[in-house]
């Protein structure tokens, strides 16, 4: 696997409490003084859930737990991915596909689950946009009950925002069924492959 490909699977899947737990470092309501600059007295690291990365709000610096370790060790990309890999025994830059069975079964299932709750992800956030388009939809219906010469301003200029809010919401939408599509399509991509090498 090469190195950009084995960069976004740590990316996507490996937090940053794995990455601080290498160094020691403990956070305390997700936050952390910043190891970057001198005298933070005041945790002014904030360290966010699961793979999502970091920022500090006193020097700046922030990215993903690759950064983090570039940063920390005064190291480069290819060396922080190298040292993600061999620290957590990833076997991402190893001779055998981590997504494969073998030494990266543990891997593989990581990030397929990754991925399972990505498609979880989409499916609630769209019905919390159905939800939403349902509730100005019985607005606009509400506006659109006086009659015209009758509405006020503020009427006309609120049946707008609801219009316009509701086709960018359906396309929000659309754009989601995309990508739960093209998910839907790598992982079972990467169960014919599964199935093919292990014949």
């Amino acid at each position: 696997m090469g190195l950009r490909e084995a960069a976004q699977i740590i990316k996507d899947t490996v937090s940053m409490d794995e990455i601080l737990g290498l160094y020691g470092y403990t956070t305390k309501g997700g936050f952390m003084p910043c190891p970057f600059h001198a005298g933070d007295r005041d945790p002014s690291l904030k360290v966010y859930k699961g793979s999502k990365g970091w920022h500090c709000f006193g020097c700046g610096l922030g990215g993903s737990v690759i950064d983090f370790v570039i940063h920390h060790d005064g190291s480069n990309f290819a060396n922080a991915v190298k040292g993600i890999n061999e620290a957590l025994e990833l076997g991402l830059l190893s001779d055998e596909d981590p997504l494969d069975f073998g030494a990266g079964q543990a891997l593989e299932a990581k990030y397929d689950a990754f991925m399972a709750d990505m498609l979880d992800m989409i499916t609630t956030r769209q019905k919390l946009i159905d939800l939403d388009i349902a509730e100005m939809t019985a607005r606009a219906a509400d506006i659109e009950v006086v009659p015209k010469h009758y509405r006020t301003a503020k009427q006309w200029t609120e049946l707008m925002d609801l219009y316009e809010t509701m086709q960018q919401m359906d396309y929000y939408r659309d754009k989601l069924d995309d990508i739960k599509e093209e998910v839907r399509l790598w992982r079972a991509e990467k169960r014919r492959q599964a199935a093919r090498k292990a014949r």
